[in-house]
């Protein structure tokens, strides 16, 4: 779970504001500015919190959660701004995807987009997940070796990944029938394999932490 931070001075004064919600935390994430998040919107950002929770590693929670909504670490000083709203309303957020994967995994759904047609759009969400990978993809390579395809519970979530140029993503089958084949039933085999995960990575991860 992540510990929020002492409350900052504004506190005293009555001024903090209370976390966003999810829906105005993807409002907030959309808008053009200055210190652009690497969550574009709100699928994104589930996405990558889904691998921070079920991953190898426990992170130092500034270094990773103020790049990702564009924040700079002093915002967590005036509890009277947006910045200090979104960090609030990710903290919590991630400790409700840790609870539900840790205590009910069935129950674990990813928030994925939806396209102009209201079909589902798995793919911002897989590419937060990617995105947490490369904070240091070495911690992966159990899953995802340097060389050939990722590991099944990976496939479904890298078919929907690119490179800067188009190229799919180490551990990604390539473009064509395969990828294809990876991203048929994404949707509904991506939440097990994100439990799966976690699974997986638990004993190590939290006998290192201990």
């Amino acid at each position: 779970m992540m510990r929020r931070s002492p409350e900052p001075a504004a506190a005293a004064l009555g001024e903090m504001r209370p976390p966003m919600s999810l829906e105005e935390l993807d409002h907030w994430l959309r808008k053009p500015r200055k210190r652009q998040p690497i969550a574009e919107s709100l699928s994104m950002l589930d996405g990558f919190m889904a691998a921070i929770v079920a991953g190898p590693a426990t992170y130092e929670p500034l270094a990773w959660l103020c790049p990702l909504i564009g924040v700079s670490r002093d915002a967590i000083k005036d509890g009277s701004t947006e910045e200090y709203a979104a960090i609030a309303a990710t903290a919590d957020h991630h400790n409700a995807l840790s609870a539900t994967l840790s205590e009910a995994p069935e129950r674990f759904a990813p928030i994925f987009a939806r396209d102009a047609k209201g079909a589902v759009d798995i793919g911002p969400w897989c590419r937060g997940f990617y995105a947490a990978i490369q904070l240091n993809p070495k911690f992966w390579r159990k899953l995802l070796p340097a060389r050939g395809l990722a590991h099944l519970w990976l496939i479904p979530i890298l078919a929907h990944c690119t490179d800067a140029d188009g190229r799919p993503v180490r551990g990604a089958p390539p473009l064509g029938p395969l990828t294809e084949l990876a991203r048929f039933n994404a949707d509904r085999e991506i939440p097990g394999a994100v439990a799966a995960i976690r699974n997986f990575w638990a004993p190590t991860r939290y006998d290192r932490s201990s």
